[in-house]
């Protein structure tokens, strides 16, 4: 099984674009919170596509750090988070309703109410968060939104999703220059011409076969240039370390009546990989003998 990503430009069209499939990533993340949540096709299906969009969107935007996609509503997502490093490390989850879940995906049922927000996590410099209401009936609806909001760029989405594998096309038009000549009515032409020939994919054929082939069948006439393929996989962030630093921005003695009161433990399940750290109370004492005060949050 291949989890990869490859970059396609045009040779005569100011326009770029992102082929992605995962499966043994999206598996494997499946598989991780299988004793948690018991998913069924549908949410499957979301979650497949949050992962396939939050990395298409780690790759166009190319920095070093991490892109994170997240959905937060009242009704039955009431959580979805994915998370794309620049070495393409994916991870993802989810809190849903299940009172509020419907049989098959229903995007606008399921989020009615609530907000996207993409948030750009730089390994130097300032980050970055933008939020755009959830209002369409597609994932990725919303987030061509989110690329017409905030880059002023024309976007075309499409994502799809079994119970074991995900698909995602990304197209986006050029960010012009002061030497492109082109008129903003061919630019425009130019990229309604590449969406209708996207909007002819399949789900079938999207899952089924391989990239070069699938572009070859969409754009052969448009001379696109195919570049490397990049890997995705699954990879946790979660630490001893990061539970360590967790923990002490809590008051030391709330943090040791904690202790005493889950008899003599404390337990930290991370939501994106299931791995359990325990904390015995001689941890705990000895971390906070090891922690300055400028270490905590009072």
């Amino acid at each position: 099984m291949s989890d990869t990503i490859q970059r396609f430009t045009f040779a005569n069209l100011p326009i770029r674009g992102e082929v992605i499939s995962l499966e043994q990533s999206f598996q494997t993340i499946i598989e991780k919170h299988a004793e948690q949540h018991h998913y069924n096709s549908a949410q499957r299906q979301l979650l497949g596509q949050a992962l396939a969009a939050t990395a298409l969107m780690a790759e166009i935007i190319k920095i070093e750090g991490k892109v994170a996609l997240q959905l937060q509503s009242p009704s039955a997502v009431k959580l979805l988070l994915t998370e794309c490093t620049h070495q393409g490390y994916i991870r993802g989850l989810t809190h849903l309703d299940q009172e509020q879940l419907t049989d098959s995906l229903d995007f606008a049922q399921w989020t009615q109410g609530g907000q996207m927000a993409i948030t750009i996590e730089p390994a130097q410099g300032k980050r970055y968060q933008g939020v755009v209401p959830l209002e369409n009936s597609e994932l990725s609806d919303c987030l061509e939104e989110y690329f017409v909001r905030s880059e002023q760029l024309p976007t075309y989405i499409q994502l799809f999703a079994s119970d074991d594998k995900v698909f995602g096309l990304f197209l986006q038009a050029m960010p012009g220059n002061s030497q492109d000549s082109t008129s903003s009515e061919d630019k425009s032409a130019a990229f309604e011409h590449v969406k209708a020939l996207a909007e002819t994919l399949t789900a079938e054929e999207a899952l089924d076969i391989s990239h070069q082939e699938l572009l070859y069948r969409l754009f052969n006439q448009d001379e696109v240039t195919v570049y490397p393929e990049k890997q995705i996989q699954f990879q946790c962030g979660c630490s001893r370390e990061r539970n360590e630093k967790a923990l002490a921005t809590i008051q030391p003695a709330e943090l040791i009546e904690m202790v005493q009161e889950n008899g003599g433990q404390i337990d930290l399940v991370c939501d994106f990989c299931s791995h359990k750290e325990i904390f015995t109370e001689q941890d705990v004492m000895t971390f906070l003998s090891n922690t300055s005060p400028s270490d905590s949050v009072n």
